[in-house]
């Protein structure tokens, strides 16, 4: 997922029970697209996902998946200076940046065999 579509995920997106997130267009924010797209959900990540649910107060609610305890979503700048710490302590190179995760996704599913069609949707674009 884009870094936009992570801070603008809320838990009525996730369908546990189909193991999906829809990615869904709102009055405040759009995809790159500007068209809704389903993401599987990993083994893994559905495991976290549930983990956080007894700290989300009401499914139902609108509220952001990643947010601040009174429920303000994170912002892009915020969350990117984070990363880039992260990568520092880590004594990763530093020209890794949150954007390098989506490259790097899309290098495993082509080294995987994942057809191309298949990592187009699975990254949101367009065209190949």
């Amino acid at each position: 997922m884009r870094l936009g579509e992570l801070l603008n995920m809320k838990w009525n997106w996730i369908d546990f029970k189909q193991n999906i997130i829809t990615v869904q267009c709102s009055a405040t924010f759009t995809t790159k697209s500007k068209k809704e797209r389903i993401i599987p959900i990993s083994p893994i990540l559905r495991i976290q996902l549930i983990n956080q649910l007894p700290k989300v107060i009401d499914l139902e609610k609108n509220t952001f998946v990643f947010a601040r305890i009174n429920e303000v979503k994170l912002n892009e700048d915020f969350v990117s200076k984070q990363f880039k710490k992260s990568v520092r302590a880590a004594g990763l190179d530093d020209k890794i940046h949150f954007h390098t995760l989506r490259h790097s996704f899309a290098s495993q599913l082509v080294q995987k065999g994942v057809s191309l069609y298949v990592a187009k949707e699975l990254l949101g674009h367009e065209d190949l």
